[in-house]
């Protein structure tokens, strides 16, 4: 079900030049984001840094939301690989309320950089964005295994599961099945993607997403 967006003029004014990179976990963004955040001087919103004041705040009005805060890190991953994929979109549509009360305490004047999976394409579409301020990453399946397994946190989740290896192995299957429907939806909505193979350096990548953005064009660049 497709969640109606309604935005003040605060929060038109902020999306009519944001910049919104969404996409699947573990496919660099949090770090281009970051890294065009220092170079051009951009406010920045990462929805990760919020997820658990969101949790405190959710409520039987968010359903999903509400069920996972009180979920043992067994039960989401021992659930079925499709049911989990269909709660993840479930769950970031009703985030989206918080995200948006977050962003309204925001400079709306400021060019703002927006990162997070959590901003579907279709609620991107709803608030105006500029498809040329916009791009949707999502790793390969080999990248996202090799680069999900140096993340230290992982084996903290992992550790309080029955089953370790099926656990990891359903989260996995989890977030490749996501990213390819991001993809497919970011396509339809008409918005850039890109699949990060880890064929390019950081610095490359960093470099052309400024380039596709426009930034240095723009006139941002503080260094």
């Amino acid at each position: 079900m497709d969640t109606t967006v309604e935005l003040t003029p605060d929060l038109r004014r902020l999306y009519s030049h944001a910049y919104v990179l969404g996409g699947s976990p573990c496919s660099g963004k949090s770090t281009v984001a970051a890294r065009l955040v220092a170079q051009y001087g951009l406010q920045s919103y990462k929805v990760d840094d919020y997820e658990q004041t969101h949790m405190a705040r959710c409520t039987s009005g968010q359903p999903t939301m509400f069920r996972y805060a009180t979920m043992r890190w067994d039960d989401i991953w021992m659930q079925p690989v499709a049911q989990q994929v269909d709660d993840e979109f479930a769950f970031y549509r009703e985030r989206f309320t918080f995200i948006l009360q977050d962003l309204a305490q925001m400079d709306p004047a400021r060019p703002t950089l927006l990162e997070g999976a959590a901003l579907l394409p279709a609620l991107m579409r709803q608030c105006g964005v500029d498809p040329a301020r916009v791009l949707y990453m999502v790793p390969t399946a080999s990248f996202q295994l090799h680069h999900y397994g140096q993340r230290p946190w992982i084996h903290d989740i992992l550790a309080q599961c029955d089953d370790p290896a099926q656990a990891f192995a359903n989260w996995m299957a989890r977030d490749q099945q996501f990213g390819r429907e991001v993809l497919r939806q970011a396509r339809a909505c008409g918005f850039p993607t890109m699949v990060v193979d880890g064929g390019r350096s950081l610095d490359v990548t960093t470099a052309g997403v400024a380039s596709m953005f426009g930034l240095a064009a723009d006139g941002f660049c503080q260094s």
